[in-house]
Formats: C-alpha cells, structure tokens, sequence
C-alpha cells in the first residue's frame, strides 16, 4: 500500500478518515494495520494490499460470489493488453485522450485487466474488488505509483465521498445483493462535475423499449427483426433463469468443468446465442459462462432504469452505450448536482 492512498480512503464502518500502522519503506507498506480515527476499528494490510472489509461477516450470498469470482479470476488467462484496451474504450464511452491526469477507481476490478487498460491511458487507478482475484495486480501496483489496489465490498466503499474524478464499473453491480444501492453507493464517490459510467446485465423488458435500445454498427441487422430479437432475448434469459436454479447451487469445483460443453457451443452458428460468450478462445469463453452461471446474485436491468438512477443522484446522461443481440445496459453521465 501506497502512502498516497489515505488521502482517498475512509473506514467502512464509519465512513471516517484513516491513519496507518505500520512501517514505511519509501512511502510503500507491506504488512500492518489502518484505523479509523473514530472508533479505531482496525484493518489488515496484508502483501501490500489493505482489506478493508466492513467489521460483520459477509451474507452468505455475498460470501458464495466472493468465492466463485475467486475462483473464476485466478483461472482467467490474463490480460490481453490491444483486446482489453479496446473493450475499455468501447465500453466506458469516454476518448482515449481524456484519461490521462484523472483519478479513478475501478469499482469491481476483478483481476485488474481494465484497471491496467485505465491506467496505460495515463489515470492514476484505484482497482477495487471484492475478491482475491485482486491479488493478480499485487505485483504490477507494487512497481507502479499510479495503481493501487484495495479490497473491500462495494456496499460499504472504503473511500472518501466526492473524491474521485472518474468512476467506472462494467459488468459488476448486478452481482450485488441489490444493483439499485450498489449504484448510490459507488456514485457518491464521484466529485462535482465528474464522470461515471457503467453497464450492467440488461433483460427483453417492454418491446416498446427494446425498440429503442441503441445498436452497434456490426450489428444493425437486430434492428431490422426486433420484435424476433426480442424473443430471442426473452428465451435466452428463460433457459438462463431455469439452469441457475440449479448452478447456484453447485459447489464452483464441480460447476466448472460442466461449463466445458457449453463453452463448445460458443463456436456453433446460431446455438451460439442462446449461450453466455462468443468470445473466439475457449478458455474465455469457459470463464464468461462460469461467470454467468456461478454468482448466486444476478441482476438485469433495463436503460430506463439506469437512466433514473442517475438522474436521481444528480447525474446528466450524456451517452446510452450501443450493443447487439443482448441489450447491455450502460450509461456515461457527468455528475451536475453536488
């Protein structure tokens, strides 16, 4: 951990500011304690790498995902640097070129693969995730004074409130308990006049929304049989209900190699979209479907209801993410209202 960090963070139970215990060796410590300077509840810095996780045990839910993105992550191939970057632009909605000098966090990090893109635009990144799988960016933060990493719950941030220029979380809120108080927790963070953008797990909902729901270039033929596009949604989602039934409840050593014969369909025309990724190589592939079917939390939401969310929290909408056959939800809004 980086000296730098407790200016950002604030202790999860009180939301109050923090000091450290520990040793510094030029401004980076491995091994100690912070506390919040209110009720000095203690946290482990452990390799470097502060676990400020609040002072209850996890919900059983909660502790299942942490364990199941554990497992997923740490599995995970690894960072492709070209594919990652592209992704992070597409997805984010926000230019290359407007990165650099930002301080950002990366609400739900995962193994860090857009935190590293974030910050080879020039960002100093925060990577924030609930699970081990941060771990994989321990060795990279170490040697790196812009990227840091902090492992905690996104119901119980452990920053400070209006701190952050940027804030982006893509493809995580939807694996909380409830994505609607994920979202207020991690859009507090945003300071006055910042950005935060996200995307989540979208659903068929209203035709009459589907209808309008933004496309992307490659894939204007979904606009021209929406209403069979729709249903093909609406099916997928059906099967997808109906196996988690089941999945969520499967120990993650056992669900993960029974994902390998979904993983082969990935690759078959037309099967291929009632499965959970296209992604051309299979160990992505067979991670993306794990990710599908292991959370025991899986949200989905329409762009309408992003669209309110943060409205209410005082945030203008400036851009409505474009996507393809399945609708991805995801919004970039500028914070107007302090």
């Amino acid at each position: 951990m980086k000296r730098r960090l407790l200016d950002l963070l604030a202790s999860p139970c009180c939301r109050n500011v923090m000091e450290a215990d520990c040793e510094w060796d030029a401004d980076l410590a491995r091994l100690g304690h912070l506390l919040c300077k209110l009720c000095r509840q203690r946290y482990p810095i452990i390799d470097g790498i502060p676990r400020l996780f609040p002072p209850v045990e996890l919900a059983p839910g909660v502790a299942a995902t942490r364990e199941s993105f554990a497992w997923e992550w740490l599995r995970h191939p690894g960072p492709r640097p070209a594919e990652d970057l592209a992704v992070f632009l597409e997805e984010t909605q926000i230019p290359a070129g407007d990165w650099k000098g930002k301080l950002v966090l990366d609400a739900g990090c995962g193994m860090g693969r857009y935190s590293l893109a974030c910050r080879s635009l020039g960002a100093e990144v925060v990577a924030f995730d609930l699970s081990e799988a941060a771990l994989r960016l321990g060795p990279p933060s170490d040697a790196d004074p812009g990227l840091h990493v902090v492992m905690g719950d996104l119901n119980h941030p452990p920053f400070r409130r209006g701190v952050f220029d940027t804030v982006f979380s893509l493809g995580v809120l939807h694996h909380t308990v409830d994505t609607q108080i994920a979202f207020r927790r991690v859009a507090e963070l945003v300071r006055d006049r910042g950005l935060l953008t996200m995307w989540v797990y979208g659903k068929a909902g209203r035709l009459a929304d589907f209808r309008t729901n933004p496309l992307r270039e490659d894939r204007k033929w979904v606009g021209r049989h929406r209403t069979l596009a729709w249903l093909i949604v609406a099916l997928r989602h059906a099967i997808s209900d109906l196996l988690r039934l089941f999945t969520v409840r499967l120990p993650v050593r056992l669900l993960y190699p029974l994902c390998y014969p979904l993983a082969a369909l990935g690759r078959v025309p037309l099967m291929k979209y009632l499965t959970y990724s296209v992604h051309p190589d299979f160990r992505v592939r067979l991670i993306e479907d794990f990710d599908w079917l292991s959370p025991v939390y899986q949200h989905h939401h329409s762009k309408e209801e992003l669209s309110a969310w943060f409205q209410a929290a005082g945030f203008t909408v400036l851009k409505v993410l474009p996507h393809g056959l399945v609708p991805k939800p995801g919004v970039l809004a500028r914070k107007t209202d302090g």
